[in-house]
């Protein structure tokens, strides 16, 4: 999240100021309750954001907003979703110039794959031809009951019955990988900020994980349980949690940022374009 626009800025400490005012809270009063000097919150209230570490403006403004009974991740939406927005898009495109040039540094790893193995095979054949024995124009023919040829002949029979390897020797038979157990994802609908996939399993039990890979506000509810009550994490932070079939339900999340996590179930990942950043997401877990 940038915080480079001062209009938008200003507009974000209008808004949570006159939130505290129509309460009727005190500002001493909030920064005693909620842990953040009266001095960082004046300045907060006056849009002065520049004075800030990002990383401890989120956190005061989290603190604060909640505090207030208002939602951080909509509140980014409200003042700076075009901000968000474009943020989005670059993202997107990098990401899909990444995984093109993935594609094609695979394509020239197989065709330099290939180009390998035919000049192996060349080289081979060029090899075996040249170990032929010529032919040799001084033809000897020898008396097939000569004692000389007889001989030979019960060596090289001795020779192959020795070179047959027994029943005993022959190496077993390697074991059949087991195929383990799948789940089934759907994604069943996509109407403006929500998405709802049904993962359907005859496993008594999922893995659900979170990979963060920017800095991403998120809230997660299964059923009556609250996972995460509303938390930021940074990049590279995962969450994990094992789901029964006791609990199979409706997963909820509210995800701040769509782009910033990937949500994966026994390690396949929801296949989704997010519509904005702000989405909401719902998951309904099922047994055949």
């Amino acid at each position: 999240m940038d915080f480079s626009n001062k209009e938008s800025n200003q507009q974000l400490a209008d808004y949570l100021r006159e939130q505290r005012q129509n309460q009727n809270l005190d500002l001493e009063e909030v920064s005693a309750k909620i842990g953040v000097p009266i001095q960082h919150l004046k300045s907060i209230e006056q849009g002065d954001f520049e004075r800030f570490d990002s990383f401890y403006l989120k956190m005061y403004i989290k603190k604060y907003a909640t505090y207030l009974s208002l939602n951080v991740g909509e509140l980014y939406q409200q003042f700076y979703g075009n901000q968000i927005q474009k943020e989005v898009e670059v993202k997107i495109h990098k990401q899909q110039v990444e995984r093109r040039n993935q594609n094609l540094g695979r394509i020239a790893g197989v065709i330099c794959g290939i180009l390998v193995i035919g000049l192996g095979i060349f080289y081979v054949v060029d090899m075996v031809k040249s170990a032929e024995p010529k032919e040799d124009k001084n033809i000897v023919i020898n008396n097939p009951n000569s004692s000389t040829l007889l001989e030979a002949e019960k060596k090289e029979d001795k020779d192959l019955s020795e070179e047959k390897p027994s029943k005993q020797d022959e190496a077993p038979k390697a074991e059949e990988p087991v195929v383990n157990e799948t789940v089934d994802i759907k994604l069943i609908s996509q109407q403006n900020k929500e998405l709802v996939f049904d993962v359907t399993t005859k496993k008594t039990e999922v893995d659900l994980k979170l990979e963060f890979t920017a800095s991403c506000w998120l809230s997660m509810t299964l059923g009556t349980q609250n996972l995460i009550p509303g938390e930021t994490y940074q990049a590279g932070g995962v969450f994990e949690h094992k789901v029964t079939n006791d609990q199979f339900g409706t997963l909820e999340l509210n995800v701040g940022d769509a782009t910033a996590v990937r949500v994966l179930v026994d390690n396949q990942p929801l296949e989704f374009q997010p519509s904005s950043p702000h989405q909401y997401i719902k998951i309904n877990l099922k047994t055949e």
